[in-house]
């Protein structure tokens, strides 16, 4: 019963955004296809932003979190709650007006125009692994709604979820994929609300759900403080610092109509990250009422699962069918935001650059709508055959961190790093961290996990500074106009 909602709900929205593809097919140029002409006003802009942060790992992953560990798994959304405002007050107009002056798409292009364009194709490449798994995960996580929800065969869940995301992104590009990504963010929204509520209810009430939750869980879970010093070291690099430099967030603050939309659009989501928290509370919520006897889950029931059996198999199938679709609106949104991203790096710093800006507006457009088709392919490719996907999206994550976060840095704050050296710290930063996640995969199962008491992405930023800063002081520096371009005190807030 909770299937047959979830299909007359998905299927009206999935009419939506295909007319939504439609509708804004006819593009002029590829920068309206790939960053819709820099004219995001704000409430699209925080909006879209909003549904596409919040993927499948979001709503089922943190409510996983909130059943295993409680409290101190917050951490995840508490240091991306302070780089996301940071980034926003220092340098989201700055990349704003460095992306009209400069016509850059890219964090490759803001790269290249400090450093030159032999760093352009090594930033590609760590930068496009991490949008290509992370719609893998995404058309994946959709292949597990069907196959839960809707009785599909994985597989063909796959198919078909990745099909639909392809269909108004490939058609409308960035314009039709935001503003579907606003209808999701409204849809999920009410979804996480609705979510809460029912466990709330589930629970008893307010005054019972607080009592249970008290009383039963352990203390562990109960304390913000309870978790690994490593851990949290890692979270604050990878969730936290690691924004800073994130290709996706300077395609965002490229998109804004202005230097100032930018800014008070980020802000915005900044103080609506406690959002995601609602999550978290759920799962501590569930797993009390788990513990207490007053629901039943399977024994020894994954984490990641625990979201999906509670509006599958517990609640009304009317609630139960619309929670469903939200899930669904969550991973559409991600998997459309990060399909545009890979596509844009694909174009821009590969595909157009290789062909020397030859190509006719006409034939632009066109190559840019083949790399979101590529780009879908290979999400879909590692959906369907990969079996460590996530293993690898750690990798790719580990690997952009390590190679990225100092050469952006340098870039933005010291005037004497030079070309060579930015190209040797970004390669061996994200080489070193491959070869470490390699090794802790070997050694303990798990690219993510920890050899000599370092993660990979600690032990590359350490050898990605080292780099940047030998290399600085024995290598020629770069003209003095190069040396200007991306620092940060020489790029003016405004355009005016």
């Amino acid at each position: 019963m909770t299937a047959a909602y979830a299909w007359a709900f998905a299927l009206g929205l999935f009419v939506l955004f295909t007319w939504l593809g439609i509708k804004f097919s006819r593009v002029e140029n590829t920068g309206d296809f790939l960053l819709m002409g820099r004219s995001v006003g704000f409430w699209l802009f925080f909006g879209a932003y909003t549904g596409a942060a919040i993927g499948g790992a979001s709503v089922a992953g943190f409510t996983g979190y909130g059943w295993s560990q409680g409290y101190s798994a917050m951490w995840l959304i508490a240091v991306s709650g302070i780089t996301v405002p940071a980034f926003a007050f220092f340098f989201a107009k700055k990349i704003n007006v460095f992306g009209r002056k400069h016509g850059a798409y890219t964090l490759s292009d803001f790269l290249a125009r400090r450093f030159g364009e032999e760093i352009r194709i090594p930033t590609s490449l760590i930068s496009y692994l991490r949008p290509v798994f992370i719609s893998g995960l995404q058309f994946l996580a959709l292949g597990l709604v069907f196959q839960v929800g809707f009785g599909l065969n994985l597989k063909l869940g796959i198919l078909l979820g990745a099909g639909v995301v392809l269909l108004y992104t490939i058609t409308g590009g960035q314009l039709s994929a935001i503003t579907s990504q606003w209808f999701q963010s409204v849809i999920q929204g009410g979804g996480m609300l609705l979510f809460l509520y029912l466990v709330v209810k589930y629970n008893g009430g307010i005054s019972s759900s607080v009592h249970r939750m008290y009383s039963v869980l352990p203390s562990h879970m109960l304390s913000a403080w309870s978790m690994d010093l490593s851990i949290l070291s890692l979270w604050i690099i990878s969730m936290g610092l690691f924004y800073l430099v994130d290709p996706w967030l300077f395609q965002w603050a490229y998109m804004a109509r202005s230097a100032q939309t930018s800014f008070d659009a980020l802000v915005a989501v900044s103080l609506s990250s406690p959002w995601g928290a609602i999550s978290f509370l759920g799962g501590m919520l569930l797993s009390a009422a788990a513990r207490s006897g007053v629901l039943s889950f399977p024994a020894g029931i994954s984490p990641d699962q625990v979201y999906l059996h509670f509006i599958s198999k517990i609640i009304p199938p009317a609630a139960g069918g619309f929670l469903l679709v939200a899930f669904l609106m969550t991973v559409m949104s991600c998997a459309s935001s990060f399909l545009m991203t890979g596509a844009t790096l694909l174009f821009n710093d590969v595909i157009e650059k290789s062909l020397k800006n030859t190509l006719s507006e006409g034939r632009k457009i066109l190559l840019s709508r083949v790399s979101v088709l590529i780009t879908a392919v290979l999400g879909v490719a590692s959906a369907l055959w990969i079996p460590f996907l996530i293993p690898l999206w750690i990798m790719g994550q580990a690997l952009a961190i390590a190679g990225l976060l100092v050469p952006v840095g340098a870039a933005w704050f010291w005037r004497r790093a030079t070309p060579r050296a930015a190209l040797y710290s970004l390669a061996s930063g994200a080489s070193v961290a491959f070869l470490w996640s390699l090794v802790a995969w070997w050694k303990r199962g798990d690219p993510n996990g920890f050899v000599l008491g370092l993660h990979a992405v600690h032990a590359g930023l350490a050898v990605s500074l080292l780099a940047m800063v030998l290399a600085s002081l024995i290598t020629p520096r770069a003209s003095e106009e190069m040396e200007r371009a991306t620092l940060w005190r020489e790029i003016p807030w405004s355009e005016e």
